[in-house]
């Protein structure tokens, strides 16, 4: 199993407004594709950051999905005015599940 993060910061009203369009646009999105294996997408208010994990059930699924992942981060920061940090690409090792 493979995993894409995307770091983000931004204001309490960016934030907000990412946590929306987490929510509305992108969940449904990233669920669509081949080989997503989950998503999480984390706020800490307190710092005025944001995480976005996607879990894909192999390496290629995950690059397969690069472009996409791509212009859904470009579609973010459009529709949401956040600050788009750090891109991550990790393999998995150990997973829990209850």
């Amino acid at each position: 199993m493979f995993a894409r993060t995307s770091s983000w910061s931004g204001s309490a009203e960016t934030l907000e407004r990412w946590a929306e369009h987490a929510e509305q646009t992108v969940k449904p999105f990233v669920a669509g594709l081949p080989g997503n294996a989950g998503a999480l997408f984390l706020i800490d208010r307190r710092s005025g950051q944001a995480l976005t994990l996607t879990l894909w059930d192999s390496e290629q699924a995950a690059a397969d999905t690069d472009t996409n992942a791509e212009q859904s981060r470009a579609s973010t920061v459009q529709a949401t005015g956040i600050e788009l940090v750090e891109r991550g690409a990790w393999e998995i090792i150990a997973h829990l599940e209850s």
